[in-house]
Parts: structure tokens; sequence; C-alpha cells
């Protein structure tokens, strides 16, 4: 009896030696909780899922997925059968808010304006109003 709980003792032990901390690590500066990202921008939605629902296709359009994947919300018109609302898509990173106009990292890049329009990065011309898609620049 006694060699029976000295093994489950032992087996106890060494269980919680091994586990993994599940305290907080104040070297992440980066956890997944809203407002954590240097470049998390006003209106930003914080339970994104990547192709779930989602209606602000429009201001705001900006969310974080699991793990703070950068989302946007894209509306795709003349959808058969009808759909009404958008739909939660990859973005390019973000950069959080900026001025239309300003200077930008360079290409495949995303940002908000002051008044919620999301912006890419068009070179030479700056952060510009707008979505860049596969067929090409549409002005927002």
């Amino acid at each position: 009896m006694f060699r029976e709980l000295t093994i489950a003792a032992a087996v106890v032990a060494a269980a919680i030696g091994l586990a993994p901390s599940a305290g907080a690590d104040p070297t992440n500066d980066f956890s997944d909780e809203p407002g954590r990202y240097p470049t998390d921008v006003p209106g930003m939605v914080y339970d994104a899922a990547l192709n779930g629902p989602c209606t602000n296709y429009q201001l705001f359009t900006f969310g974080r997925g699991r793990g703070g994947q950068p989302l946007v919300c894209h509306y795709i018109p003349n959808q058969w059968p009808p759909v009404y609302t958008g739909f939660w898509v990859a973005s390019y990173p973000l950069h959080g808010q900026q001025d239309i106009g300003a200077p930008c990292p360079g290409p495949k890049s995303a940002a908000q304006s002051p008044d919620g329009r999301p912006m890419v990065c068009l070179g030479a011309r700056g952060w510009q109003p707008g979505t860049l898609t596969g067929a090409g620049f549409f002005p927002g």
C-alpha cells in the first residue's frame, strides 16, 4: 500500500514539474486580446473568423482572427444565390490608422483612414482609400 502511494505521488509530482507554465508571459506584448497589437485601428472586430460572415464591409472593415491574424470584411456583389453579408478574408499586413496620401512602406500593405475607410499602399501615391484585388484597385 505504501509503495503504491509513493509511486502515485511521484507520478503526480513529475506531471506537475513537466507541465508548461500557464502563467502569463510578460515578454509577450502581442497577446490575442483586444487592443494589444500596435497596428490595431479604431472599430476593429476582435472575434472575426476567416470565411465567416460580416456586415461591416464599407467602414471600419478590419478585424482579427485566431492568433491575431489580420482580416478584412469583403462583400462580393451579384452573388448567386444572393448573399447579403460580406465575408472575412485575409488582409495584407495592417499598418494602423494613416492619412490619405501619406508615405507608405510598400506594396501589399493595408491601413485605415481616419474616417474608417480601408486603404492600400500605392507606392509613390501613398496611402489611398480602396481595396486591391486580383482584378485591380477599386477606389473606396
